[in-house]
């Protein structure tokens, strides 16, 4: 078995979280790509030359960057969206690594309980899939890339995104499995279990609720974007009628505390945060989940340990497959 290794890329030096896509006349991406390339099992010296492949692949996305342009116009279908005056183009472009725009498409193509939050996330993702792939013209090989953004174990709330065309079932495969960044701040699983043991799954569900909103709606830029008269304004406040309308939130554009002059994003935040607290609650208490800490009860060291591995949402992981044609 070969030893496990990590691949970093340099970080953009612009500020940027998940929410560029929501917030995107603001400051550009920043994801810090940590690439953690999974051992795999191999047999002879030809498998060891599949896997290097994979590797190497792995490494040249991780190590390149790529401007991505993308158009945003698929929001004003949205029932909540007003448009301004003065919209000369829908037009947008981000800039990042590579593994960190993959990531990112996936976060922006999420569902939450089937319901889409992004709805030019198939304009995003197309767009970061033919740049990517322009970065891997002239290889030798086929490759296809998923990335997939899943919070917490049988999460209701998932997206994910491809690079390439899947592999022939018939061809021989390799394949390296990598995680990035998903802009979305850490979970503590100690502050869960604390919350689950002794508040039950409502108080861990805010946490975890709590961390997601961030993601998407960061305090400081989306104040910002809530206060401005353009389409950064526009695209922000759809956003966040959107997801109070998919969580059962209570907000309106022209009131506070989305209202222009009334603006408080941490105040909005609190409401999406409310909201979402309860679909991560009915996740937590149903299917095997629910199953797993129904047995484990109010042990915290026991709950630490199972949040520590089926709560991630600051995680995507990524598999990149490849072939010789």
């Amino acid at each position: 078995m070969r030893a496990d290794r990590v691949v970093s890329t340099e970080p953009v030096t612009d500020d940027r979280a998940v929410s560029t896509v929501l917030d995107i006349a603001l400051a550009l991406l920043l994801i810090t790509a940590s690439v953690l390339v999974i051992g795999l099992y191999l047999t002879d010296d030809e498998d060891d030359l599949e896997v290097d492949r994979a590797d190497h692949t792995a490494e040249t996305i991780s190590g390149s960057t790529v401007s991505v342009v993308y158009d945003v116009e698929n929001v004003t279908n949205s029932s909540h969206y007003d448009e301004p005056e003065g919209i000369e183009s829908y037009e947008r472009t981000t800039y990042g690594p590579a593994v960190g725009t993959i990531a990112e498409a996936a976060v922006v193509n999420a569902k939450f309980g089937g319901e889409q939050l992004v709805l030019y996330a198939d304009s995003f993702g197309e767009s970061v899939a033919a740049h990517v792939e322009s970065r891997l013209v002239g290889a030798n090989h086929q490759v296809y890339v998923t990335a997939t953004w899943q919070p917490y174990d049988e999460a209701s709330i998932h997206g994910n995104t491809t690079v390439g065309s899947q592999p022939p079932v018939t061809d021989d495969i390799s394949a390296v499995t990598m995680t990035a960044d998903s802009g979305m701040p850490t979970v503590d699983d100690g502050a869960l279990a604390d919350a689950y043991a002794n508040e039950g799954a409502d108080e861990a569900a805010e946490l975890i609720a709590e961390s997601i909103v961030e993601g998407y709606f960061p305090t400081e830029r989306s104040q910002l974007a809530l206060e401005r008269q353009n389409l950064d304004r526009a695209l922000k406040s759809t956003h966040y009628l959107q997801m109070s309308e998919i969580v059962g939130a209570d907000l309106d554009r022209d009131e506070a505390p989305l209202a222009r002059s009334e603006a408080r994003a941490d105040d909005a935040n609190e409401e999406l945060v409310d909201g979402l607290a309860g679909l991560i609650a009915d996740d937590l208490e149903s299917g095997q989940t629910g199953d797993y800490l129904d047995e484990i009860g109010d042990d915290e060291n026991e709950l630490e340990a199972y949040f520590d591995e089926t709560v991630s949402p600051g995680t995507v992981e990524l598999t990149v497959y490849t072939w010789n044609p």
